[in-house]
């Protein structure tokens, strides 16, 4: 019941910031560009930190503070890819206006 309740949990802020994303994306192309390579970028480093350093950490005959950086490592590094994911779905789904070239781009 308790993981149930923590993926409807994760579900609604992943809904709730693609959501807040989807709206920042469409506000230009050149947002949206930026939106979707920094969701790549959080999803690479976050799956190399989650997967690919704790491989490296080195062990010692099970010494808590091993298992604690491992640990630490997974817990950040998912973190990160979750919200390269989320960016990546969000900046996806955007649809911001076509340039016009007669107008000067707004700040």
């Amino acid at each position: 019941m308790r993981s149930l309740f923590l993926l409807a949990v994760f579900g609604l802020v992943g809904w709730t910031m693609a959501r807040t994303i989807r709206n920042r994306a469409s506000r230009s192309p050149a947002v949206k560009n930026r939106m979707l390579i920094g969701g790549c970028l959080f999803l690479a480093l976050g799956s190399v930190i989650a997967l690919w350093l704790p491989r490296r950490v080195p062990e010692s005959q099970g010494s808590p503070a091993t298992l604690v950086a491992i640990l630490l490592l997974w817990v950040v590094g998912g973190g990160l890819a979750y919200v390269g994911v989320v960016t990546l779905l969000g900046a996806l789904f955007a649809r911001p206006p076509a340039d016009d070239p007669t107008k000067p781009p707004s700040l």
